[in-house]
């Protein structure tokens, strides 16, 4: 159920600060492996996704019922630790794309995308709805990363969800001409990186723009829904920094959102505490 659902995401956040101290200490110690771009768990990570998570699809949210024998919900409960077990193995293997592709590149912010593992783990592995093959689907669920400075978490999910974003590309993480700039750029004459919902880097930028596009699906609903008929019913996620929450954008863009009512908006809080 919700309340359930909502535990395991708070468990997974609390667990990414011990883990990305751990994988800080791994970093120090083992910068040389890393340095070669070894990206040798993607099928353990591919093959945990299969196995164990339905998360990757254009689905949507459902609520299947109770379930009224005691052997189904063994079974059910069985079905949630794989699950659990596979986001697991996603959150380290996005971790471990991160490090290479940062490495390789002399450049880049490790901290976001090492420390909020967990939190894309969730968001791609189990809450969204989306179609890696159809990028521009109208009732996709979309996610804004505000901290862009962190773009290596935005693109270590999009290839592992699926998208058109190639190992190739994540090695040249920051290079001329790649699809995997500093910061996250909305598909333009220069980049063209599927999945990518605005152009975030500027600190606060991209809690507006999460904003207003929690209002433009808002007003599409109310112009397009009937009682027949839900077109409109997608959810706004962002992440968002420290830095974000210091500029004036955010706080003005919030009490906008407070005073609507944009409850299909959703803002995660990485902070550096």
């Amino acid at each position: 159920d919700e309340m359930h659902q909502q535990s395991i995401i708070f468990s997974l956040i609390n667990l990414s600060a011990s883990r990305s101290q751990y994988l800080a200490r791994r970093i120090h110690y083992n910068a040389p492996t890393y340095l070669k771009m070894k990206f040798s768990m993607l099928a353990v990570a591919a093959t945990a996704f299969a196995a164990g998570v339905n998360g990757f699809s254009a689905a949507p949210r459902a609520s299947f019922g109770i379930r009224q024998t005691s052997s189904l919900k063994m079974a059910d409960a069985a079905t949630e630790v794989d699950k659990m077990a596979a986001l697991a193995t996603a959150a380290n293997e996005a971790r471990g794309l991160a490090m290479d592709s940062i490495a390789a590149a002399h450049s880049g912010h490790m901290g976001l995308p090492l420390g909020c593992a967990e939190i894309g783990a969730t968001l791609y592995g189990s809450q969204m709805q989306y179609n890696p093959k159809d990028t521009t689907w109208i009732n996709r669920d979309r996610f804004i990363l505000s901290a862009g400075h962190g773009s290596m978490f935005l693109y270590s999910w999009l290839n592992l969800a699926g998208f058109d974003l190639s190992i190739d590309e994540l090695k040249n993480f920051r290079q001329h001409h790649s699809q995997t700039p500093g910061h996250p750029e909305f598909p333009n004459s220069e980049h063209t990186t599927p999945g990518i919902e605005c152009t975030t880097g500027p600190l606060g930028a991209g809690v507006s723009n999460a904003v207003g596009f929690a209002v433009s699906e808002k007003m599409a609903a109310a112009r397009y829904n009937t009682d027949e008929h839900k077109i409109f019913d997608h959810h706004i996620f962002a992440l968002a920094g420290d830095g974000c929450f210091q500029e004036g954008v955010s706080a003005e863009s919030a009490c906008f959102a407070a005073h609507e009512k944009l409850d299909n908006l959703i803002v995660l809080y990485d902070s550096n505490e």
